[in-house]
Formats: structure tokens, sequence, C-alpha cells
């Protein structure tokens, strides 16, 4: 994985800016069967085209609707800290105020992109966006707008607003990539973060038309805003040297930090022989980040399960850092996540039918996965000993959708 550093600009202003996400998942209009009416473990956000579906869970996976469900905003919920939600819309970001009940009240902010530094390189529109560890600070993506001619992009931009503890947002700066390789900017997988909130890590295709994949990297300066990791080195592992139609190089798929400094980096073992080149196995491989943001691994092929979904869309860490969900289409495998030292596949694919959209999982064991498809809502108690779905389980979801569809806050 050879990392391309690109241009950076960086521009500082101040503004309010306030964002809220909507989720609505309604299997019925009353509380679930047998949920408790205990404080919830947390509370479960689904995006649907009404609005946003709030559900409490409890300590055994169950969900009650909030009452008030689904509660209305603009755009789509892309991140919630617990004291509000926020939405992304085409230019603007909204911020709603979260009650204690976890329902999502009136808007609090709003601000528009297109006002700062970034905003050349198009909207916000489907693009990603993320919070820090803290809940301070808040990354959007701006992609889209065409370049000299109208026809490569002209850029994609990283844009970091901070969210005050009103809902107000203030700008903070901007980070852009020029381009790839072929002279087409091509946008960022929205990235993960680092557990010291230190270092950021997303995926980019270099090549527009051809799957030519590397890592975009990030350090985070003492603002809080976003800076391309111009240091940042890697080893990637060898590949079997028994292929045929090669030379077969590993390239990055998907990225997601552990809490205690590492990433699980899902690889697909590609080849550029023939015409249109060779795909073979997805595995996935464990990294230790050091103190610059750079990854190291001892992994080998010979060592590191593979990936059994087809087509990924998603990965998720558990709190722990012990547990690494990946999911797509079809169903959802997990894998024992054990550090630096190769992860080990956890039992079969689970929901081998099912085409699942959305990951997220609470600090209670309970991992939720939302496939919009079927529109349900699967709750899986899950820990390093056990897998078990939730009673009640799958819940019914009406139009869930969304670059981010489903949000937890323990």
């Amino acid at each position: 994985m050879r990392q391309i550093v690109p241009g950076i600009k960086l521009a500082f202003s101040l503004a309010l800016l306030s964002t809220a996400p909507a989720f609505t998942q309604t299997p019925t209009p009353h509380a679930t069967p047998g949920a408790a009416s205990v404080a919830p473990v947390a509370h479960v956000y689904v995006q649907t085209t009404k609005g946003v579906n709030v559900y409490g869970a409890n300590a055994a996976g169950q969900l009650t609707l909030v009452k008030g469900s689904p509660f209305a905003d603009t755009g789509q919920m892309e991140g919630n800290n617990g004291g509000y939600l926020i939405s992304v819309g085409t230019d603007y970001l909204h911020s709603y105020k979260i009650e204690s009940d976890g329902a999502v009240g009136s808007q609090a902010s709003e601000i528009n992109t297109q006002s700062y530094d970034g905003s050349e390189c198009g909207n916000t529109d489907a693009s990603g966006a993320i919070f820090d560890h803290t809940g301070h600070d808040f990354y959007v993506q701006l992609y889209g707008a065409p370049g000299s001619g109208g026809v490569y992009a002209a850029c994609a931009a990283w844009q970091t607003y901070r969210v005050e503890t009103d809902g107000a947002f203030t700008f903070l700066a901007s980070i852009e990539y020029d381009g790839a390789a072929d002279h087409d900017a091509t946008a960022s997988s929205v990235p993960t973060i680092s557990s010291n909130d230190g270092f950021g890590y997303g995926v980019f295709p270099e090549f527009s038309g051809f799957s030519y994949t590397e890592l975009s990297t990030f350090t985070r300066i003492s603002s809080g805003a976003l800076e391309v990791n111009s240091s940042f080195t890697e080893n990637v592992p060898p590949t079997n040297p028994s292929l045929t139609n090669g030379p077969w190089q590993y390239f990055p798929e998907f990225v997601q930090a552990d809490p205690a400094s590492h990433l699980a980096v899902v690889l697909v073992n590609q080849s550029f022989a023939g015409c249109c080149g060779y795909y073979g196995a997805q595995q996935l491989a464990s990294y230790t980040i050091n103190n610059t943001g750079s990854i190291s691994t001892t992994n080998t092929w010979q060592n590191m399960p593979t990936v059994e979904i087809s087509t990924i869309k998603t990965t998720d860490m558990s709190p722990s850092g012990r547990i690494l969900a990946v999911a797509g289409d079809p169903g959802l495998q997990l894998f024992h996540f054990n550090g630096a030292a190769p992860a080990t596949s956890y039992g079969s694919v689970l929901l081998p039918s099912v085409a699942i959209d959305q990951l997220a999982w609470d600090n209670s064991n309970h991992l939720y996965a939302l496939s919009y498809s079927t529109g349900e809502l699967y709750v899986y108690t899950v820990t390093p000993t056990s897998i078990s779905e939730a009673s009640g389980s799958p819940y019914k979801v009406e139009n869930a959708y969304g670059v981010k569809g489903l949000l937890v806050v323990p």
C-alpha cells in the first residue's frame, strides 16, 4: 500500500454551525414486548426517509421505541456525541439537542459549509462525516465539483468543525486532496480515528477507473483539525509466492482502529496481470500504530484469516477491541482481534442470505446490524466466548437509509 501525499490547504475562520441526524425504525408504534422499564444501557438511532427512530436498549439487547419517533431532521444523521445529533445536508450541517430519554429535540444550530475553505471541492451530500472520540470535533468531506474542463473532479476536502456546548459549530480548518494518479480527484472513505485521537486512516482509490486503493492518512493538530500525515510509512505483508497470474500485492479495502493503538485492515490480494487484473482472497491484517502514526505488521499471508463476505460494506470494532465485525452483501462475519497478533475467525458467517449495510456496538456487548434491503435491525449479544441473538430481534425498520444510517450512544 503506497501512500500518496496530497497537497494541504488550511484556512482558519470562525462561524456558528449545527447539525442534527435522524433515525427511523418502527416495527410497531408501541414498545417492544418484554423490554425492561429500567434505564437503557444505550440509545439506538436509525435514519429513515421519515426521520430518525430512537430506541432504548436494555441489558438484554431488547429495544423500546422512544415516544415521538420518527424525529424530523434535515439531510442525513452522521454523528451523535450524546448531547447533539448532527445531520449533514447537501451544503448545511445541522445540530439537534438530545433529550434525557434519547429523543431528538429541535434544531439548535446550522452552518453552511460552502462559506468556508474546501467548498471549491463540492458539497457534503453523501461524502461522509465523523466525530473524534471526544465528541468535540466533527469532520465532514466535500467532493464532486468538476475540475478544469468539467471532466475530472477538482479535489476532495475534509473540513473540521468544533461542536460547542450549545450545539453551535465553529469552523477550524480544511485539508484538500488535489488529485489522484490519473488526475481525477477521488474521495476518501470516512476515516477511523486512532485510540489516542492523534491519527486518522481511510481508504481512497488512486485511479478513478480502476480498483487500485491506497490509505489516506491524517494527523490531528492541537486545534483538533486534520492534516495529511506526511511522515506516514507502512509495511505490507508479502503475498503467496506460488500464486500464478502475478505479480500479486495486497491493497487496503477497510480500516478500523481498536482502543489500544492497533489497526484492523481488510486487504484484497490483487494482480495487475492481463488486461484488467485478478482478485484473490480478502484477508484481515493487524497493524500497530507508532507515535508518528506510521503502521507496521508482522502478519503473513499464511496466518491472516480470510474474510468471506464477498462485497464488504462496513466494519466495526467492539469497544473492548477484542472483536471485529465485518458485514456486507451477504452476511456478517466476526473475528477475534488480538492486537498486533493475527486475528482469528470467530465461527461461520451469520445472516448468510442478508445484505447488511450498517454496524454499531454499545458498551454492553451488543452488536447492532441494519439491513436496508430487508428493512430489519438485528441485535446480537457478542462476547469472546459466545454469540446469541437477542430476544425480539430482528426489529422491522421502514425505509432506513443513509451513509451512516445507524448510530448507537451508550
